[in-house]
């Protein structure tokens, strides 16, 4: 393998011949696009989600939610069909060899409290509890004061001047095209994942909401859940059509049309939206078939576990000191 044909985050993906022709032709993802959204019905997920608070006494800080379903929904769905892990970079196509997702994080539920990023890893096997556990873990450490490594590493760009970080930025985008973006650069950064998520509906908003996908970084999928709402739906009872409201939520899907095709997507959308509706089949470890194993190429769990605790002890370590100096200057 040469030069041009290795990446931190990936390995060359194995497409048609005709394929590699559409990163030229297409040579953006904003130009890439395809949306789509889709209204799932929760009439089994939301009685479910509050079965399992009441079994298991969680509060508002460790309780099950619908974007956990979705998240163990989209993690599940990726690990079937691995093809949704792709990105293009460079103008070739790359399997990213993590499952990982990034979605924004409020410090308080204000207009003006200060976001953060969530970025984290996924086991394909995971369980709706397994995700439960990880995401409150995580955004707990993330809302503290204490911050997570991606807020420090956006605010360090943020403070360079005009001057500095136009050229700067440049160059890291001609060391993404070639491959050669450092690991350093790639492992905090938010953009660089499976799939970016915006729960817009704990801030209220409903409706079909589409986001576009970011041309810095590499994630390919974008997905918006939005405000649970009650819709009037037809249905048939004893023969007749029956007007009935029930409760679902928009689901709004912005893809690079280039790392697949339509069919697939149409499989895995089902696959995504027959999880949610149905949250029960989360509980269990999935079967996952040898060959999807094999094209997802995912690293060590382990390794990257390890890789994590390194960064979580330099973070502390940085901030213990950050607070040392803090109230030295205060005396």
């Amino acid at each position: 393998m040469g030069l041009f044909n290795k990446r931190y985050d990936g390995v060359p993906a194995k497409v048609p011949y005709f394929r590699n022709v559409e990163p030229y032709v297409m040579e953006t993802r904003d130009e890439s696009i395809g949306s789509l959204n889709i209204q799932f019905d929760l009439t089994k997920t939301l009685p479910y989600i509050k079965k399992l608070n009441e079994e298991a006494g969680h509060d508002k800080k460790t309780r099950f939610t619908l974007f956990h379903v979705v998240l163990a929904a989209m993690t599940r769905t990726i690990a079937l069909y691995p093809h949704l892990n792709r990105f293009i970079a460079g103008r070739k196509y790359w399997q990213r060899n993590r499952l990982n997702f990034s979605f924004v994080v409020k410090k308080q539920m204000k207009a003006y409290a200060k976001e953060t990023f969530a970025k984290m890893d996924f086991d394909p096997y995971s369980t709706l509890e397994s995700v439960r556990k990880q995401v409150h873990d995580h955004v707990n450490v993330a809302r503290s004061d204490s911050g997570n490594e991606t807020e420090d590493h956006t605010d360090d760009f943020g403070k360079l001047p005009r001057w500095i970080l136009r050229p700067a930025l440049k160059f890291m985008k001609w060391l993404e095209f070639y491959g050669w973006m450092p690991k350093s650069m790639i492992e905090p950064d938010p953009l660089y994942c499976s799939v970016i998520l915006a729960n817009l509906g704990s801030v209220g908003l409903q409706g079909q909401i589409l986001h576009h996908i970011f041309e810095w970084g590499n994630a390919s999928i974008f997905v918006v859940v939005g405000k649970i709402h009650k819709v009037p739906v037809v249905i048939e009872r004893d023969g007749k059509d029956e007007i009935v409201a029930r409760e679902i939520v928009d689901i709004g899907v912005t893809i690079d049309e280039r790392i697949s095709e339509g069919l697939y997507y149409m499989l895995a959308l089902k696959e995504v939206q027959r999880l949610v509706e149905h949250p029960e089949d989360l509980m269990e470890r999935p079967e996952i078939p040898e060959k999807a194993l094999k094209t997802l190429g995912l690293v060590d769990l382990d390794v990257l576990k390890k890789k994590r605790k390194k960064i979580d002890k330099k973070q502390a370590k940085k901030h213990k000191k950050a607070a040392k100096v803090a109230a030295k200057a205060e005396k």
